[in-house]
């Protein structure tokens, strides 16, 4: 027989040995049982660190029957669950700092400007463009102006910008008839957007 078919066939051969007999081991914390307490588990919910010594089978036996949250009621069991969500740390909501008044900084620094003085919250930053989509905020900085223009202010700006950037203005020089149709493209998607 060769060497591999030893390993196939032999299933003996892929256990463990067991271990040698260890006289310091602890023994059995189970009542009557005289086995290795070789697993540990803990003595209770308030000393989670002090272990009984169990075999293997008394440990299990001993986690079914465990129950960690018993003789407790369900605001103290949230409660306990609750300081898992922070490893067991204090920690405090954001937003409820407040900064003494007078006080400069007051403990943070705000090198973007999200809170008031005050230290609450100021929210979103008001952006007239925000009902605009791209291609209309494109076309107001193309023609340099801003939201809340009227119609009028419109077209004298198209005016002044196709005086200067005509063609013909510009002795038929194609860069500036490339201008000259993008700024009309400007004007015409504004002037359906701009309501008086």
């Amino acid at each position: 027989m060769n060497f591999k078919s030893d390993l196939r066939f032999n299933s003996r051969f892929w256990e463990v040995p067991d271990a040698p007999y260890d006289p310091d081991a602890p023994v059995c914390d189970w009542p009557n049982c005289d086995g290795v307490g070789e697993f540990k588990a803990p003595k209770s919910r308030e000393n989670l660190r002090e272990y009984h010594h169990f075999c293997l089978d008394h440990v299990r036996e001993y986690n079914k029957r465990w129950n960690y949250y018993e003789g407790m009621d369900t605001a103290d069991i949230e409660r306990d669950m609750r300081k898992d969500y922070t490893w067991d740390r204090p920690s405090w909501n954001f937003g409820t700092f407040k900064q003494a008044p007078g006080s400069k900084g007051g403990g943070f620094k705000d090198d973007f400007g999200f809170f008031n003085q005050d230290g609450t919250f100021k929210g979103e930053p008001e952006d007239d463009m925000a009902q605009f989509d791209w291609e209309e905020r494109k076309a107001f900085a193309l023609l340099d102006l801003k939201p809340g223009v009227t119609l009028d202010e419109l077209k004298a700006r198209y005016k002044v910008l196709v005086k200067k950037h005509h063609p013909d203005a510009n002795n038929g020089d194609k860069d500036a008839e490339e201008r000259f149709k993008i700024i009309s493209q400007a004007y015409t998607l504004l002037k359906n957007v701009i309501v008086e």
